[in-house]
Formats: C-alpha cells, structure tokens, sequence
C-alpha cells in the first residue's frame, strides 16, 4: 500500500496549521477564529504553493515545495482573515 499523502502536501499542511496556530495564539480569541485562521492560511499556502514557479525563485526551496512563496501566502491569507472575519 502507497503513501496516502504526498509528503509536500502533508509538510504544506503541517505549516499551514502551525501558522494558523501561533497566529491564533498571537491575536485570537475564540475557537472559531482558529479554524478560520487554518483555512485562510490553507488557502493562502495554496496559492502561494501555484504562484512559486511564477515567480521563479530558488529560494527557500524544499523538494517541490515553494516554502517562501508559500509561507508568504500563508500570512497573507492570514491577514485578510484577520481584517475581514467580525
């Protein structure tokens, strides 16, 4: 039986939530802050991940993983959520 999860997709996860989580710990205050932190920061992971051989650079670069772009998008994504949500 094969690995269920790429294993860029699981460290894109993990970082994900491990942002969402200190980012939670810094400005948050309920739970439902924390789980539209993780999204946003899943989202933005995302789109930072597909915006990395856009931007071509070789920097921070694991494997297939963008980890700049990403990270970017990450805290981009958390931002607007924190700005946005009520």
């Amino acid at each position: 039986m094969g690995a269920l999860l790429n294993p860029s997709v699981l460290l894109g996860i993990l970082l994900s939530i491990a942002y969402a989580s200190l980012f939670h710990l810094w400005t948050g205050r309920h739970l439902r802050d924390l789980l539209v932190f993780i999204i946003a920061a899943l989202i933005g992971f995302a789109v930072g991940q597909w915006s990395g051989p856009r931007f071509q650079l070789e920097f921070l670069h694991v494997g297939q993983l963008y980890l700049f772009e990403a990270s970017i998008g990450a805290w981009l994504g958390l931002l607007v959520a924190k700005f946005v949500s009520p």
